[in-house]
């Protein structure tokens, strides 16, 4: 059944004696439309506009939406509402539904907000058994009391684990530690606040103007993610790249699984990669790193221009990816194709995994033959 709209256009004239300014509600006509966009028009500020729905505009109606916001000089107003009728539009049906399209990857879509999305901080996750799969969103202006911290008993395990693994950065925003199972982790930093800089630091936030330039900011956002048996996937996302923001630093570590973090395009700062092999890096990546050192299978880059970095003092970003018995896969976000291919198992990762399974069957095999052996006794006795 057709259902019939009709619809009206609010036009905001004004007089040129006076500054009164008066509402003319008319009915727009297609001769009408082009006659606004064909007339010159100066740039004035509107009281109030009720456009139709861009569905039900036909494409002699949508010239109308650039002359939006604009004032008609007095000498064409008559002349231009002499050309309004009144006009209605029958549509056939609802609009045709278009599915947007998302971007990010197959795994982004299947991971679960923390928390309905709340920006949190001071996150800690530890497990024993069990996946992690969710998307943090971390506010790093938000600073919960240290009575609240100390309550998570698993705390001052994971702070002398983080010492351990790098003394420099004891203590994270986000802590993600499991024994047998994969991490898949989303982790979003907002901006930093003028508030929390000025409270925190004494420093004044982003410049004012282009060569006033604030001094390295010390707040830090990061992100550690252990695990012995499994995978780790990291994506870190700075948030917007005009703003302030903390210090992203990513820790991601594994034993038998494989390691990719996705990056910011906004990072700047060193990055080391160690793992059994060489360590791979995006093609889009590869060319912004220059190589610094390599030691054994260990690799150190540095992403960005290496002069801003000593002009801000080294405060920086910085990621560390280690894996004993896997691949290690370092590039930006959108890239999950190309990380996909190249960790993809060889040789050495099938005899990782095939040996543990090995030798705990035939572990399992030990047990059962003492465990027969033991009621069989029992009979005889």
């Amino acid at each position: 059944m057709a259902l019939k709209i009709s619809f009206e256009e609010v036009l905001l004239s004004s007089h040129e004696d006076d500054d009164q300014q008066e509402l003319v509600r008319h009915v727009p006509s297609p001769q009408f439309v082009q006659c606004i966009a064909n007339h010159p028009l100066r740039w004035g500020s509107v009281v109030h506009q009720a456009l139709p729905s861009s569905q039900f505009l036909t494409s002699a109606h949508r010239p109308l939406r650039s002359a939006m916001g604009r004032r008609l000089l007095p000498e064409h107003r008559e002349g231009v509402l002499d050309t309004m009728t009144a006009v209605q539009i029958s549509p056939t049906g609802l609009p045709p539904y278009t599915e947007t399209t998302k971007s990010g990857s197959s795994s982004a879509k299947a991971l679960e907000d923390w928390h309905g999305n709340s920006p949190l901080n001071n996150i800690l996750i530890s497990r024993t058994f069990g996946s992690i799969k969710n998307r943090f969103t971390v506010d790093p202006n938000n600073h919960p009391p240290s009575c609240l911290l100390r309550a998570v008993s698993a705390r001052e395990d994971s702070e002398e684990l983080s010492k351990k693994l790098n003394p420099r950065t004891a203590g994270g925003t986000v802590e993600l530690y499991v024994t047998y199972g994969r991490i898949d982790a989303e982790v979003c930093m907002l901006p930093l606040s003028e508030s929390a800089l000025c409270a925190r630091n004494g420093f004044p936030c982003c410049p004012k103007s282009e060569d006033d330039k604030p001094p390295p900011c010390a707040m830090e956002g990061r992100v550690f993610a252990i695990t012995t048996i499994g995978d780790v996937t990291v994506k870190g996302d700075a948030g917007e790249l005009n703003a302030c923001t903390a210090r992203l630093i990513i820790q991601a570590y594994s034993t038998w699984g494989q390691v990719a973090v996705f990056i910011p395009r906004s990072f700047q700062g060193p990055l080391v990669a160690s793992c059994f092999g060489t360590p791979r890096l995006s093609s889009t990546l590869a060319p912004l790193c220059t190589p610094i050192k390599e030691v054994g299978g260990a690799k150190r880059w540095f992403v960005g221009s290496l002069d801003e970095w000593l002009v801000d003092r080294g405060h920086g970003d910085d990621l560390t990816v280690r894996t004993d018995f896997g691949k290690v896969w370092v590039g930006y976000e959108g890239e999950e194709e190309e990380a996909r291919k190249a960790l993809r198992w060889g040789p050495v990762q099938w005899l990782a995994h095939i040996v543990p399974a090995v030798l705990i069957l035939w572990f399992m095999r030990i047990v059962l033959a003492i465990l027969l052996w033991f009621l069989h006794l029992v009979r005889i006795i």
